[in-house]
């Protein structure tokens, strides 16, 4: 008995909502309702008026125009870019050489520096021990007259 009266109330509910009387009614409306959709789907109807179709088709076709001219736009900056990627490519390879050889160049040349500062090492005690025998020899000689 609940359940029957739980039915009736929501068929009355649902009636209530699409404008239906009674059960027999709501199922008429809906069905009624099923098939007008599927007639305007079936035609597709249009709202906006005569010409519509052909507005659309002019459009779609100025838009594949403009997207195949940016795709060329586009592939040509790609090929550019491809093209100065390699250019960069090949001077970034040059200077690496470069550096490579400057490196070389100046660990000679530390090197190097290394070895002048030990000359200049001893050429300064050299010049010491000369320094001291001039200086020796200057004494021993005669006063001047």
């Amino acid at each position: 008995m609940t359940c029957q009266c739980c039915r009736e109330r929501a068929i009355l509910y649902v009636s209530r909502m699409v404008g239906a009387r009674d059960y027999g009614q709501l199922m008429t409306t809906v069905e009624e309702r099923l098939k007008d959709l599927e007639v305007r789907v079936d035609r597709l109807e249009t709202w906006a008026g005569p010409g519509q179709a052909e507005a659309l088709s002019a459009s779609l076709s100025a838009l594949r125009a403009e997207t195949a001219a940016f795709r060329q736009e586009v592939n040509r900056a790609f090929r550019d870019l491809r093209a100065a990627v390699g250019t960069l490519k090949t001077d970034v390879a040059t200077l690496k050489s470069d550096v490579a050889t400057l490196k070389s160049d100046v660990a000679t040349l530390k090197t190097d520096v290394a070895t002048l500062k030990s000359d200049v090492a001893t050429l300064k005690t050299d010049m010491a021990d000369v320094k001291g025998v001039l200086h020796e020899i200057l004494r021993r000689l005669p006063p001047a007259a």
